[in-house]
């Protein structure tokens, strides 16, 4: 088999009341498996730094003639993945193209809806996008027979006119065995002038795994990872540290579901980096799970370098807990962000209002909750119903679906999902009430300055968190 050719497309909403970016580290995953597994030449294209992506994706294609391109999008950026896929198809039409991300394993009927994709990889990409490589690459254009896509686990393809599904992958149990994430293939210095998933302030920065799936059910989530804990050794993540910060920056951001889900190996992996004199300030923007946070580890965290730890507490209802799955114990998640708020460690909260079946009452009691914590930031959210999740469900069971939903109002902040037994109006106000109620707070403010990790563009965020996150303003589609 000759050496493939791979071109890799990050697709992104352009629009994005979003204004933080990370680098594309799934993508830069399944890059460094393709060149270990398959020697594959590969190129990394990331729709946030081109001036016109579309153009960029084009002319890669014209010039490299690629065997496969792959196109990974979250359901808001799925608008721009699509023109990506017409961008190719338009310039060679037999390049096969392949989504996949979050957005097709949410809802493969819509990722294939586009005659342009012709597959989507469902799950954790690394062995299926490579399987499905090979199979191209040995197959010729006869490679979309369904018999053929039928035998490579984890695929969504079309057959008789219909959306099919190939059995499920297994995930990937040895995450130690995958090869470092292929940093070299994007200017990452580039993301270090611009704000992150972290609201921690634009500085040079990395990101990392460090485990994958999450085994609690709330229903909100994805299941890109997949519902079983999966770790890399405390070992391999110390060394993936040394590397990251032998490039050239202090701060990693640790994008785990659950990092400290097994308490002894988050304590280990800290251990680890105190051992061998390495003190990056980590970060953790998809949040710890707070109730399960020891005092030993925070103060390890502490010890080794602390940014950022971001508490998903999504509800202060017991009732809302249950329903949704998460079953926080809220008592002690208040005591983990009195822990992290009295060393100074800067804690980001995220909570959620609207969800069906949400009265008055208890939307009040989760705006209260955030406005009595110790929390630095709190982020309030639209909860998003996206396809095949429970809380998917629950929207349909409510009749609260809305009919003129686009894929760019999956944004999370002032999103028109408001499924709660309050009226859209109604829903608005406390919307703003909450936000307005916790920033308008002299001795939060003050906090705020003093333990924030980087205050030069406090106003400018303070700025856009007021215009983007508290508006409900829709955006419209990007036009290229």
């Amino acid at each position: 088999m000759k050496r493939p050719s791979v071109i890799l497309f990050k697709s992104r909403s352009v629009v994005s009341k979003v204004t933080g970016v990370t680098p594309p580290l799934g993508l830069l995953y399944i890059a460094a498996y393709l060149r270990d597994r398959l020697k594959a030449e590969v190129r990394v294209i990331d729709a946030t730094l081109e001036p016109e992506p579309l153009k960029a994706l084009a002319a890669a294609a014209r010039s490299s003639r690629p065997d496969a391109v792959g196109i990974s999008a979250l359901t808001p950026e799925a608008f721009l993945a699509h023109k990506a896929s017409a961008a190719v198809k338009e310039m060679d039409p037999s390049i096969p193209v392949i989504l996949g991300g979050p957005h097709p394993s949410a809802d493969p009927d819509a990722a294939l809806s586009d005659p342009n994709t012709d597959a989507a990889v469902i799950g954790e990409g690394e062995e299926t996008f490579a399987e499905l490589l090979r199979l191209i690459m040995a197959e010729g254009p006869g490679w979309k027979k369904p018999e053929l896509l039928r035998g490579v686990p984890g695929l969504a393809f079309r057959a008789e006119g219909r959306t099919e599904l190939s059995a499920p992958r297994a995930p990937i149990a040895d995450l130690d065995s995958l090869p470092f994430p292929a940093w070299d293939l994007i200017d990452y210095k580039r993301f270090w002038t611009r704000g992150s998933m972290a609201s921690a302030g634009i500085r040079p920065y990395f990101t990392m795994f460090t485990s994958r799936g999450c085994p609690y059910r709330c229903v909100y989530c994805h299941q890109l990872f997949g519902k079983k804990f999966r770790a890399r050794s405390p070992e391999g993540v110390a060394e993936e540290t040394a590397r990251l910060l032998s490039m050239g920056a202090r701060d990693i951001e640790v994008l785990d579901d659950i990092a400290n889900f097994d308490q002894r190996r988050f304590d280990r992996m800290l251990e680890l980096m105190l051992e061998r004199g390495l003190h990056p300030t980590l970060s953790f923007p998809n949040a710890i799970r707070a109730d399960i946070m020891r005092e030993h580890s925070v103060d390890l965290l502490t010890r080794v370098g602390a940014g950022e730890v971001s508490v998903a507490i999504e509800t202060a209802s017991p009732r809302l807990q249950k329903l949704l799955g998460k079953d926080l114990d809220l008592g002690k998640a208040s005591r983990t962000i009195d822990m992290l708020a009295d060393r100074r460690i800067f804690t980001r909260g995220f909570f959620m209002l609207g969800f069906p079946t949400e009265t008055e009452e208890e939307m009040l009691s989760t705006i209260r909750f955030a406005h009595a914590s110790r929390l630095h930031l709190a982020l309030f959210f639209t909860p998003n119903p996206f396809r095949n999740t429970g809380l998917y469900d629950l929207f349909e069971k409510a009749g609260k679906l809305p009919a003129d939903a686009r894929s760019i109002d999956y944004e999370y902040y002032g999103a028109p999902f408001n499924a709660s037994e309050v009226s859209d109006a109604r829903y608005r106000l406390l919307y703003r009430r909450a936000y307005y109620g916790f920033y308008f707070n002299p001795v939060r403010d003050w906090r705020i300055l003093r333990d924030r990790p980087s205050r030069a563009d406090i106003p400018v965020r303070a700025w856009k968190l007021m215009r983007n996150l508290v508006s409900f303003r829709r955006l419209a589609e990007a036009e290229g």
